[in-house]
């Protein structure tokens, strides 16, 4: 594999990359993607908003129930295992979807694409990610999850696809570009062996040094789930998940509403998801020097402002601009929430049960994935409009910020100093 061609890089910044491909190719084809033939489907079959989001909901649902068995999965067999599987079952349902004739086949579709997906996602990535780094932890979470930001610019590509072959055509197409490029990069992620000859972080570090530490250790999943910061922390994400992906989902069919063409629509997208590139590389630095549960508030609060902005930039004055500066806004929030939330579960509980522990608090934050796109849909159908979807998408996203400041380090009372975060050494190859 890769590393064994390039000896002189640290493994961890090649799992990195690898991650961050398959996580670019998932996101891609079905976490942006698909909501290019939203409104094909809607106008093809007659569906209403609300039945064509609760495929989406219920897809992001098996996900989440799912993730704890993946999660388990990982500690027990290993990243590379779980992601070849994952990527070979999310590509049949990419393919059987491209021939999808009624509504029962497309629900049945969309849950076998999101068995495969939730098993290639970037949960598997993540987990992997945080066995090589302890220092530089969420600047790597950071820099792999920089290829979710990307799928969405590439999203324009998917439109213009659409529009030359049709929705079934493009799918096919993209059924096995994926396949292709995602097997290659799973075959070069795997959890850091206990007796890998590189230092943790690819950094040298003088014997008995506090940061010198390869193994975590941690809590076991049964003592994490006993905690309160656990469930603070999930149930916090569940509802900053409530806009965020409804945002994701619905930005191009809601542009569209607003009487804009695919193409503008999904560049729309793309402003949004390259934003996140900003948040990304932004949060994850800084949280790496400051105290993460705070960071990871902000984020939300910038998530749950751009929203409010969607929500008053139509019908009535359908003011692009607005629209814009809300998905500007909206972008870097939920960009930096990625890599924070990992690493501040992993600086929680340690790396040794984490593929075990995230799992089970992202069974929790997916009620909100689920419920926030469904809602928003529901609200379209009823009202003919956006508007009230997105504030109430906002106002259950601004719930989320002080539930996660409540999220203080397990075994801290309420008035415990907030941990001290690790802080890079300032030498090392690698970002």
């Amino acid at each position: 594999m890769l590393h064994r061609l390039f000896p002189g890089v640290y493994e961890g910044w090649i799992v990195v990359g690898a991650a961050g491909v398959v996580m670019l190719v998932n996101g891609t084809t079905f976490f942006y993607g698909l909501g290019t033939i939203f409104n094909d489907l809607v106008l093809e079959f007659g569906w209403s908003v609300a039945a064509t989001s609760l495929a989406f909901s219920l897809r992001t649902e098996v996900q989440g129930a799912a993730a704890p068995a993946i999660g388990y999965a990982i500690d027990r067999l290993g990243a590379r295992a779980v992601l070849l599987a994952g990527v070979s079952v999310a590509a049949a349902g990419l393919l059987a979807l491209s021939f999808v004739q009624n509504i029962w086949q497309f629900y049945a579709v969309m849950l076998l694409s999101a068995a495969g997906i939730g098993a290639a996602g970037g949960q598997v990535g993540m987990t992997a990610t945080t066995t090589w780094f302890r220092v530089r932890r969420t600047r790597a979470l950071a820099l792999m999850s920089i290829g979710g930001s990307l799928a969405g610019v590439l999203v324009v590509l998917i439109a213009l696809l659409v529009e030359a072959l049709g929705w079934r055509g493009s799918l096919r197409v993209l059924a096995g570009a994926y396949f292709a490029v995602s097997a290659f990069c799973a075959s070069n992620v795997r959890s850091r062996p206990p007796s890998h000859p590189q230092p943790l972080d690819g950094i040298a570090r003088a014997v008995g040094s506090e940061a010198a530490a390869a193994d975590d250790g941690g809590m076991t999943a049964r003592q994490a789930l006993r905690t309160r910061a656990f469930w603070l922390l999930a149930v916090g994400q569940a509802a900053s998940f409530f806009s965020i992906v409804s945002v994701i989902l619905l930005t191009i069919p809601y542009l569209e509403s607003l009487g804009y063409s695919k193409g503008i629509a999904s560049t729309g997208l793309a402003v949004y998801t390259l934003s996140s590139v900003i948040g990304r590389v932004g949060f994850g630095f800084l949280a790496d020097r400051s105290d993460k549960r705070r960071m990871l508030a902000v984020g939300t609060a910038l998530a749950a402002f751009g929203t409010m902005l969607l929500a008053a930039a139509g019908p009535a004055g359908s003011s692009l601009a607005v629209a814009m500066a809300g998905l500007l806004i909206l972008g870097p929030g939920f960009g930096g929430i990625i890599p924070v939330r990992t690493a501040l579960m992993a600086d929680y509980y340690g790396v040794r049960y984490f593929g075990t522990i995230n799992g089970a608090a992202a069974f929790v934050m997916t009620a909100g994935a689920v419920i926030g796109p469904w809602v928003v849909g529901r609200t379209v159908d009823a009202t003919g409009t956006y508007t009230l979807g997105w504030a109430i998408a906002a106002a259950v996203a601004w719930l989320a910020v002080p539930i996660l400041l409540a999220a203080r380090p397990p075994g801290s009372g309420p008035g415990a100093p907030p941990a001290t975060p690790l802080r890079a050494a300032p030498a090392g190859r690698g970002p």
